[in-house]
């Protein structure tokens, strides 16, 4: 009997084996996806590695591309290599990858909280990492995308915030700066929350010329790429091109501006029998995306109050009202839905606490670098388009505000007040006015 079928048999027989081995924990119903390796990145690594180029984002032959950032192509390219061209080698590798930033992401967690207060132990950050981590369980352990290399970004990026201080010397103004190009050639949402947070540590330490250093080592380490794709496609795209066909997916595909399963299943240019992927086939990356954004730009002028709404939408899909992308299948299971979004809100409103309390308590560096980072990151999202698989990559920065919250929540409990009997007595100087 093979492995296969013996699985079947068993699950048909004690159907619990499924709930406890196959999540979404339904009978016959397998959602991993773990072989997925980022879709348009594992093509255009697998091209690289065929000695190709940077190209073929959509498993077909389409040619030069820059629809994605380059780090993480460059990168599957060489686990391709080792593994002498086996996805699966590839897969297995990146699954351990992926483990192991979680794990730094906990260690990450456990040593900022241990060091910026003491209202909460280790074991409730640990709690609501794992809290966290089952909430966007699918995407940490059924799926292998972008999630883990984004998540490692931010963590490294709020080390040196941290304890780094990356502004104090010449030298480490220049590592920083490098960095910070690295950070945006694996995603350009890094360009604004290393930009925005960088230049805060300068004005804090009033380190002008070495942040002017840093954005100089920034934009050198952009350069190489910025060159090679104004040399193909004859325009300058810092990063990747993409961003035009973002904006229209989410403005003219979009019942609403969160994006769905529905809409990549029926409308990406990924699949090349799908109209959008034979209007990219026809005319070209650079000149589909022309068109994307005419298309945006006249959706957005004739109806500036549509692009409003969806982009309120997106502001509360992306901190208070969580929206799966895959509504269906998500429709079918309430209890697990119920759950999500009574769990989601809570990381934007511990941000809200500790800024509501700060005039009380002032918070500590990191804790200020943390919200800066949530903030910066989700900003364009809002602005562009977003769905759950975005905010994946923030679980450290979500546990933080969560745990700092709480303990906050505990510096200002009203029964503590009450059972000191340092609050009930009356002053010295009362005392003696009323007598």
């Amino acid at each position: 009997m093979s492995e296969s079928g013996g699985f079947s048999l068993l699950t048909q027989r004690r159907p619990f084996v499924a709930l406890l081995l196959l999540p979404p924990f339904k009978r016959n119903v397998n959602l991993n996806r773990n072989n997925h390796l980022g879709a348009e990145y594992i093509n255009i690594a697998t091209a690289l590695y065929q000695g190709e180029g940077f190209a073929n984002p959509f498993v077909r032959k389409t040619g030069p591309t820059a629809w994605m950032p380059p780090v993480l192509p460059a990168i599957l390219a060489g686990l391709l290599w080792v593994g002498d061209g086996d996805r699966d080698t590839v897969m297995a590798i990146v699954i351990f990858l992926q483990v192991l930033v979680l794990i730094g992401t906990g260690v990450l967690i456990l040593t900022l909280v241990g060091q910026t207060t003491r209202r909460v132990g280790p074991l409730v950050a640990l709690a609501v990492f794992v809290i966290w981590l089952l909430c966007d369980f699918r995407m940490w352990f059924q799926v292998t995308h972008d999630s883990w290399i984004v998540l490692l970004t931010l963590d490294l990026l709020l080390i040196g915030l941290s304890w780094g201080r990356p502004l104090r010397r010449w030298f480490t103004a220049t590592g920083w700066g490098v960095f910070g190009g690295l950070c945006i050639l694996t995603t350009p949402i890094a360009a604004l929350v290393w930009g925005g947070m960088t230049l805060a540590v300068g004005i804090r330490e009033r380190a002008w010329t070495r942040l002017a250093v840093a954005g100089l080592a920034a934009v050198v380490t952009l350069t190489p790429w910025t060159v090679r794709n104004y040399l193909v496609f004859d325009r300058v795209i810092p990063v990747k091109s993409n961003l035009a066909y973002e904006l229209y997916q989410s403005q003219c595909l979009q019942p609403d501006g969160l994006l769905q399963n529905a809409t990549f299943a029926t409308n990406h240019p990924y699949g090349g029998h799908r109209s959008e992927g034979r209007e990219y086939d026809t005319l070209g990356e650079m000149a589909f995306l022309d068109h994307k954004r005419e298309q945006f730009i006249q959706a957005a002028w004739t109806n500036p109050t549509d692009f409003l709404d969806r982009a309120t939408d997106r502001f509360l899909g992306a901190t208070l009202w969580y929206i799966p992308t895959d509504r269906t299948s998500e429709a079918k299971r309430p209890w697990v839905l119920g759950l999500t979004r009574l769990a989601f809100p809570v990381p934007f409103l511990g941000l809200l606490v500790l800024l509501g309390t700060s005039f009380r308590e002032r918070l500590h560096w990191a804790q200020g670098s943390v919200i800066g980072v949530y903030l910066l990151y989700l900003f364009p999202y809002i602005g562009a388009s977003y769905y759950e698989r975005y905010g994946v990559p923030l679980l450290g920065v979500k546990v933080l505000l969560v745990t700092w919250a709480v303990g906050r929540l505990l510096a200002f409990r009203p029964w503590k007040r009450m059972s000191d009997p340092s609050s009930l007595s009356v002053p010295s100087a009362a005392r003696g006015t009323a007598s």
